[in-house]
């Protein structure tokens, strides 16, 4: 209770320091993160409070997307819960028989030392309030096993579902979602580790000529195809993802502008040396082209910035002429 009390009054004071309004929702992520339970969460917000990101209502508002609001993942959580209290419920009840057991079993002594009178009856009492603890405990194993069965299958359901949750279904990719968590965690480590961390963010050109001519059917298996050719081509430590439409990311850790570069040039080479082709009647679709913008995370900087750079420089590609790899760095701080 104490503690509980103590995460609530510093979930109210960091509501009062960010000048955010107490809100259920601006709450529930403050105090989850004082009480440091989900750590997911800890990890992004401590990130961006390291980063002096802007702590605003919809920042709040991403966290709690992120993080809390997932029905799948909340309803296996829920049954979790139920499952723990009844199996709990159980316990408390076998406790209360074996209490009721342990005072028969002392009124039967009491009773003996005072003579043998009425033993038989208390004999038999006694042997029926252990036939009656025994049945019950055997009861009560199997239930908890049960139990213990379906927390495991309840398991097994929030781990897929939270799978779901962060997977692309077209191009079988993680996701936005699950990319925003992945670019706060990586740029954590690189703070900490000093390492470089690039980013690639990847477009399809011309992709709206792409389902205009050839239909969305066509297109979908163009996004398909990328994304098999990003992740073929994605070193065993990048984390790429579908962005968003005909946008692609990939996060590159560890990994100099220079060989960020490199990288993207690779991907960029392997799809414009396809000749695509529909399957009916073999006719001519040409070959699908990407431009890329590249940038290096400056430690420290807001996550925002970073994307920004990389998508100014994936615009620069295009407006240079597509299929082709930019690079932008990071505009030098001058002290006053």
């Amino acid at each position: 209770m104490a503690a509980a009390t103590a995460h609530g009054e510093a979930a109210a004071g960091s509501m009062r320091r960010f000048g955010l309004p107490p809100t259920p929702l601006n709450y529930t992520i403050w105090y989850e993160f004082h009480a440091g339970r989900n750590l997911g969460l800890t990890r992004a917000l401590s990130v961006a409070l390291s980063n002096r990101r802007s702590i605003n209502s919809i920042m709040m508002a991403e966290l709690h997307d992120l993080f809390f609001t997932i029905a799948p993942e909340r309803e296996a959580a829920r049954e979790a819960r139920a499952t723990l209290r009844e199996a709990a419920g159980r316990i408390l009840e076998a406790g209360a028989d074996a209490q009721r057991y342990g005072e028969t079993l002392s009124e039967v002594a009491e009773t003996m030392d005072e003579g043998t009178v009425g033993l038989t009856s208390l004999i038999t009492r006694l042997a029926s309030e252990t036939a009656t603890l025994s049945a019950k405990s055997a009861r009560l194993g199997l239930e908890l096993n049960a139990s213990g069965d379906r927390i495991v299958a309840l398991e097994k359901q929030l781990a897929a579902a939270q799978q779901v949750s962060m997977t692309d279904p077209l191009t079988a990719l993680p996701n936005r979602r699950a990319f925003d968590a992945m670019i706060l965690e990586h740029a954590g480590q690189a703070m900490n580790s000093g390492r470089d961390l690039c980013l690639l963010m990847i477009d399809i050109d011309h992709f709206k000529r792409v389902n205009d001519v050839w239909g969305h059917i066509v297109g979908d298996a163009v996004i398909r195809l990328v994304a098999a050719t990003i992740a073929q081509h994605a070193p065993e430590q990048a984390r790429a993802a579908r962005y968003g439409g005909e946008e692609f990311a990939m996060l590159l850790p560890a990994t100099s502008l220079h060989h960020a570069r490199i990288r993207g040039e690779t991907v960029r080479t392997a799809l414009a040396a396809r000749r695509l082709s529909l399957r009916a009647n073999a006719e001519p679709i040409g070959s699908v082209t990407v431009s890329i913008g590249a940038a290096r995370y400056e430690p420290g900087e807001p996550i925002g910035a970073w994307i920004e750079r990389a998508d100014a420089a994936l615009y620069r590609a295009k407006q240079q002429g597509r299929n082709r790899v930019v690079t932008l760095v990071a505009a030098p701080i001058i002290a006053d």
